[in-house]
């Protein structure tokens, strides 16, 4: 009778576990769609489609530039108001000037695009070519410390083809899935090998909580930051001391952190995570070699930005050069990126660009509109390097079946604490 009963019941279990997995899921999908909805209105209360023109004496409105007339020094400017049907003509060279018509012209995303400089969108295209191949480097590096041998040509392939999933699959981890499914598939060390993939997405984590806390620091007493980024650049340093702390086996033993580590649910997997992560400590080659290989690729993706900036006339000011800017872009696309890894929008959408509002819209290098033109950029270039993933599954890396997807993680064998 129990083993009758007992069926049923493993049944309704598994569904009802199914049922909140799919609830879960929505949840988090609801969450995701409403940061990014939220963001979409609050982003088009900032930029406009053509361009608009704001004066000192009343700041709250503004005016859609309907006509230029003549050319310089004597261009007029025909507006329109945005609140009402009101013209207005001014003289160009009087918005520089003091007095009631004194103001500033804002660029829409319709100038922004077409006044686009081709040869600095050619070099910010180019200069992100290396960015796969080292983290392919990166990856392989990384399994060489649980002795998980695999060629540099699939790394590369699983790289491509993480980063085209990571893109074009719902959330920001299926290419991490795929990774670790093929990865699960070539060793033994199932556990290993899934938990270095998602250590590998820490490293880039930690490179740049590095950059971060550095430039944040240096350029606080400039005005490329304000106060804001100061407390930024503090809160980065806490994280990367909390990491640190993390691998000292003294405050390990004084906090009993293999003891409370055991009190959670599926505390063998946890340990054997637990124990890969740590291991990293043994191998201080592999682990430096990845973090310092990481720092330059995040240079090469800084400099990509950078130079999509300049393409969409994001240039430096008479009184800040082309060295505070590089900085400025360091600091939105560094920071951007960790806020961007929050999983509560669709590839960090809203967040990504909050803090690039903060340090360069705020900061005074543009406008708006120019601002969501390049953090889309900076997503369409990173998407178009991970093309060659598409080809990745027709190269016998197939994508992971249904009923695989749960075995990629062992139940069984725990994991030795680490001594």
């Amino acid at each position: 009778m129990d083993s009758l009963h007992g069926q049923p019941l493993d049944i309704h279990t598994t569904r009802t576990e199914r049922l909140k997995k799919r609830a879960k899921k929505w949840f988090l999908n609801f969450v995701k769609l409403a940061v990014c909805g939220v963001a979409i209105w609050y982003l088009s209360t900032k930029v406009t489609l053509d361009d608009r023109v704001s004066f000192d004496a009343e700041p709250e409105r503004t005016w859609t530039i309907v006509e230029e007339v003549g050319t310089a020094p004597n261009q007029t400017l025909v507006l329109k108001a945005t609140d009402t049907q009101e013209s207005r003509t001014v003289a160009l060279a009087a918005l520089g000037q003091d007095g009631e018509r004194k103001g500033r012209i804002e660029r829409g995303i319709k100038t922004v695009v077409a006044s686009t400089q081709w040869t600095w969108m050619g070099a910010a295209i180019l200069i992100f070519a290396p960015v796969p191949f080292i983290l392919g480097w990166r990856l392989k590096m990384l399994l060489s410390t649980q002795e998980i041998a695999i060629s540099y040509r699939d790394s590369l392939l699983l790289t491509f083809a993480g980063n085209f999933f990571n893109f074009t699959l719902p959330g920001t981890t299926g290419g991490d899935l795929y990774k670790a499914y093929h990865i699960a598939k070539r060793t033994h060390k199932r556990t290993e090998g899934v938990t270095i993939v998602i250590l590998d997405r820490v490293f880039g984590l930690i490179s740049f909580l590095l950059l971060a806390a550095a430039t944040i620091i240096a350029a606080q007493n400039t005005s490329v930051i304000g106060e804001f980024g100061t407390y930024v650049g503090y809160l980065m340093l806490v994280l990367i001391v909390s990491g640190l702390l993390y691998f000292s086996e003294r405050v390990r033993r004084f906090f009993r952190f293999d003891h409370w580590l055991g009190k959670l649910p599926f505390a063998d997997k946890l340990h054997r995570i637990d124990g890969t992560a740590f291991a990293l400590r043994r191998h201080p080659r592999q682990s430096a070699g990845s973090l310092l290989i990481t720092i330059v690729s995040h240079f090469f993706l800084i400099t990509s930005i950078y130079f999509l900036a300049r393409s969409f006339g994001i240039n430096p000011l008479p009184d800040r050069g082309a060295g505070q800017l590089y900085v400025a872009i360091m600091i939105s696309s560094v920071v951007g990126y960790l806020f961007a890894a929050v999983p509560i929008s669709f590839q960090g959408f809203g967040l990504f660009e909050a803090v690039f509002i903060k340090v360069l819209v705020e900061g005074g290098w543009c406008d708006a509109s120019a601002m969501v033109i390049l953090t889309l950029s900076s997503r369409l270039v990173q998407i178009l390097w991970s093309l060659p993933g598409i080809i990745v599954p027709w190269m016998g890396l197939g994508s992971p079946t249904l009923e695989s997807e749960d075995d990629r993680i062992p139940a069984g064998e725990i994991a030795a604490a680490p001594q």
